[in-house]
């Protein structure tokens, strides 16, 4: 055989692979879109309405592998394609009757996975552009009109850096550029390993006319508490609205009261959608410590092998009756785990010892501290510098969602973090932990876990909340104070939300407790001059340097009279406005009865917040 370069780097093979990558080509239904599933997740429907109500023609999603991005990409092409699809998950009417109106012909629809074959890393430009043009010419079928799909998953594999650690293969936003300035009616879908990386590139090109900046890629997080609730019990999805607990009518009171400054209308609003929900609060408890069992990425790898998360059988694989399909599937999940961080340190971090990341995550599963961790005491367990654990390896791993660190607050000069596995998942993988070590033959592991886990979901609620310009969105800190530690402060268009994790205990408890040295701390934080003095760096995004451009539209958003932020006078940092209330995060039994309340501190109110009801506000 005769080598022949031109004929693999001109997308030969890859034209070849087409019919087995888009088989709906020939039989008109992708039946890889919805197995094991009874309901789509929230995000699913957030990327539908960038497409079709906010008319982008270039979306770009962005998560760790095993998050669900392919499966993803697989439901949005069953959503284009597939009126039955429509059927079974649109399931209001007037969306359903949209969504059918924005049927195309199946061969309208190109999906290319880039991780199939490392082949279409070989001059990936001329490949896809090639792909493309085979598309267009070949299979495309002009219909009532030309609009058709580019579906591009993990599009970041493209890329190759030298070793200064900088992309000189690969550089996939100007050719996105061109394809989209060939085609009026051409839409690109694409996925990769990180929003700030993808952002950046996004910001260099011109995607669309109307566009007064670049879309902000969509975070795929792993599955959350709301859709692995949601999944696990089909009555949530297939109740009328009005019986349907509403996280976006709880998120948006949330939001009102930061602005106001009271609670009474948050209260009443979790009150009226618990009453509504068709799940009762002692069955969402229950199902926290099967979320932190499996988490997002185990749960999807055993859906994957047939295990749908509603049947009964899921139950019995977590607890790891009969087969060993959880023990196979942990292994399985470490095994993508370790070949996704070994790219990721190229592409993101430029990371010389890529297995350090591995180890960091395996250090704060099997020690899974709750509290304060020594930096120095960090850097000497994995033999690396401060800088190097700061900005290597904590910034790739939080770019990840994999681990992710709690700075302090209101200290420019700390000397400890709080570190968190955001996934229990993969937290119980490293430690081969089943149901039952959750539930009792570890004790004190059920805590660890939904704490670790709502950290998580508080960087996700403040991912959600504040807009991309926020110099403090996606940061959530702890504050030590002098008498206790409050675990969490979220911050929301400027102003701090102390939140206190009490996981046995209601605020009422706490209240007739002698000795209370959080909650006093909870209090304090909430009535003194803390937030005056804490700061947000305007020139950095999760230990991670930012560029100039996007800096000085940091300087510009922050200023803006809405945001409760202030710019300090060297415009390098933002301080925190004064925090409204603060929340006390329980799982206590009491408050299933109890539910949501409020207490005044000092003229300030303190929302008693369930667990189970928090874990269901972000996506």
């Amino acid at each position: 055989m005769t080598f022949d370069p031109e004929s693999i780097t001109s997308g030969h093979t890859l034209i070849q692979r087409l019919d087995e990558y888009n088989p709906w080509w020939s039989t008109g239904k992708n039946e890889l879109s919805s197995d094991g599933f009874s309901s789509l997740r929230q995000v699913f429907h957030q990327l539908y309405s960038s497409i079709h109500d906010d008319e982008q023609r270039l979306l770009a999603l962005a998560g760790p592998d095993s998050s669900g991005k392919s499966l993803l990409l697989n439901q949005l092409i069953s959503a284009h394609i597939d009126p039955d699809f429509v059927e079974k998950f649109f399931r209001i009417e007037s969306q359903r009757e949209a969504a059918h109106e924005n049927l195309v012909p199946a061969s309208n629809v190109l999906y290319v996975p880039l991780r199939d074959d490392p082949l279409f890393q070989l001059r990936p430009e001329e490949q896809l552009r090639s792909a493309v043009d085979h598309f267009g010419t070949h299979v495309l079928r002009k219909h009532k009109s030309d609009t058709h799909y580019l579906f591009f998953d993990d599009l970041h594999l493209v890329e190759r850096p030298n070793k200064r650690g900088n992309i000189d293969v690969g550089r996939w936003e100007q050719l996105l550029a061109e394809l989209l300035a060939n085609h009026d009616g051409r839409h690109i879908v694409f996925s990769g390993l990180s929003s700030a990386h993808s952002r950046e590139r996004l910001e260099t090109i011109e995607v669309s006319k109307r566009a007064e900046s670049p879309p902000e890629p969509v975070n795929i997080y792993p599955l959350g508490f709301a859709d692995f609730l949601r999944i696990r019990y089909r009555d949530i999805a297939l109740a009328p609205g009005e019986e349907r607990f509403d996280e976006t009518t709880i998120r948006e009171s949330l939001r009102r009261n930061v602005d106001t400054e009271a609670a009474s209308h948050l209260v009443s609003t979790i009150q009226e959608q618990e009453i509504a929900s068709v799940i009762d609060p002692s069955t969402t408890r229950r199902e926290i410590a099967n979320y932190c069992t499996t988490g997002g990425i185990i749960s999807l790898q055993i859906a994957s092998r047939g295990v749908r998360l509603d049947d009964e059988q899921f139950s019995d694989v977590i607890r790891r009756r009969g087969d060993s399909v959880l023990e196979s599937v942990q292994q399985q999940s470490l095994d993508h785990l370790r070949n996704g961080l070994l790219r990721a340190a190229a592409n993101l971090g430029g990371i010389k010892d890529a297995s350090g990341l591995e180890r960091l995550c395996a250090l704060a599963s099997h020690t899974r501290p709750t509290d304060d961790v020594l930096f120095d005491d960090l850097t000497a367990a994995l033999d690396v510098d401060r800088r190097t654990l700061r900005d290597k390896y904590l910034g790739t791993l939080s770019q990840l969602h994999l681990l992710s660190a709690a700075p302090e607050y209101d200290n420019q000069r700390p000397r400890k973090i709080r570190i968190y596995m955001r996934d229990p998942g993969i937290t119980n993988a490293f430690c081969r932990n089943d149901l039952n070590d959750v539930l009792r033959r570890q004790p004190g592991l059920d805590e660890e876990l939904a704490k670790a886990v709502a950290f998580d979901h508080t960087v996700r609620l403040s991912n959600e909340f504040n807009h991309r310009l926020d110099p403090k969105r996606g940061v959530v800190k702890f504050w030590s104070g002098t008498k206790g530690s409050v675990d969490f402060v979220l911050k929301i268009d400027g102003k701090p939300i102390p939140i206190l994790w009490s996981y046995n205990r209601s605020v009422d408890e706490l209240r007739r407790s002698i000795d209370t040295p959080d909650f006093d701390a909870l209090c304090d934080l909430l009535t003194g001059d803390a937030h005056k003095t804490e700061r947000d760096r305007i020139d950095e995004l999760k230990f991670n340097d930012v560029d100039d451009n996007f800096a000085a539209k940091r300087r510009e958003y922050v200023q803006r009279e809405e945001y409760s932020g202030q710019l300090g006078n060297d415009e390098t940092a933002v301080f925190d406005g004064e925090p409204p209330f603060g929340m006390v995060l329980t799982n206590s039994r009491n408050a299933v009865d109890e539910g949501v309340s409020v207490v005044e501190v000092e003229s300030k109110p303190v929302i008693q917040l369930p667990l189970w009801t928090y874990l269901r506000l972000s996506s």
